[in-house]
């Protein structure tokens, strides 16, 4: 019995690991299998090498997904069935069942924890670039995302607007109606940002009052409309609560984004300051030097 996979068998366990059409990690699982399948059956059974069925569903649980590590787990059980049958024991040919049903039940074991494991890392992951008060992205997570953002307009000759949002007078909310009237405001202004941008622009919190916002292939002229509606429904919905808060907003449009994040980041971070040193309440839109 032959041990590696035929072409159509490949194609049918990509198409099922990987239903979007393959992906490089899922042709990469599929060839470690077929290779694992065909040390398996060149040793023979002078070497139990079934263990190494491990490696390919490790592969697939923890780079594709829990289901391609399910997938490839019962692929493994099959083949390592199918060699033990080319060589079977004289004395209790049956066992090779038994065999091929524990090696199966060891894969589906390592494909679940695995798979388990690294649904545990996506959350860990995300739990520590998110803000736990307003659910927008921490600076942490902006600056991922700012660093991922600014290379992608480079390679492709973008233009980048970066805006920093400062709530004036938070301090008198905190003292008038409490911090839990506080912590509400700050998770009001989060889903008012939210709710004015695009779904490709990138809102976060930076820390205390103030607030940041990514907007990717936006010009000053467009990020000028944005900006000053977002000003606009921000101070509406101060109004609607009641709360005496306004806002500094201060940002830079970059047509040649710098190489420089930090660059970005300490001109955004001035236009917000001289919008505040200027009266507060407006908007201060820069556009960066080409």
């Amino acid at each position: 019995m032959e041990a590696e996979t035929p072409p159509g068998g490949v194609a049918k366990l990509l198409a099922v690991v990987d239903p979007g059409g393959g992906t490089r990690l899922a042709v990469a699982g599929v060839v470690l299998l077929c290779l694992m399948a065909t040390a398996d059956f060149l040793t023979g059974p002078e070497f139990e090498s079934s263990i190494f069925y491990i490696i390919p569903v490790s592969f697939f649980a923890w780079f594709v997904g829990g289901r391609a590590g399910i997938v490839a787990a019962a692929a493994s059980g099959a083949l390592t069935l199918a060699v033990h049958a080319a060589f079977p024991p004289r004395a209790y040919p049956r066992i090779i069942y038994w065999n091929a049903g524990a090696w199966l039940a060891v894969y589906a074991l390592f494909a679940l924890l695995l798979g388990q494991l690294k649904l545990l890392y996506k959350h860990e992951h995300r739990s520590s670039r998110v803000d736990l008060l307003t659910r927008v992205l921490n600076r942490r997570g902006f600056l991922e995302s700012l660093s991922a953002e600014a290379s992608r307009a480079r390679r492709y000759d973008l233009p980048v607007t970066l805006a920093y949002v400062d709530i004036d007078h938070f301090k008198q909310v905190n003292d008038r109606f409490g911090h839990a009237a506080g912590d509400r405001l700050l998770t009001v202004v989060a889903r008012s940002m939210q709710r004015e941008v695009r779904g490709a622009d990138v809102v976060a919190r930076l820390g205390g009052d103030e607030f940041a916002l990514l907007l990717p292939h936006t010009t000053s002229d467009s990020a000028a409309r944005v900006l000053d509606k977002l000003h606009r429904s921000l101070n509406r919905t101060m109004l609607e609560h009641g709360w005496p808060a306004t806002f500094s907003l201060g940002a830079v449009t970059f047509p040649a984004v710098p190489e420089s994040v930090e660059e970005m980041i300490r001109a955004a971070d001035e236009a917000m300051y001289d919008a505040k040193a200027s009266g507060r309440d407006r908007v201060v839109l820069r556009r960066a030097a080409a």
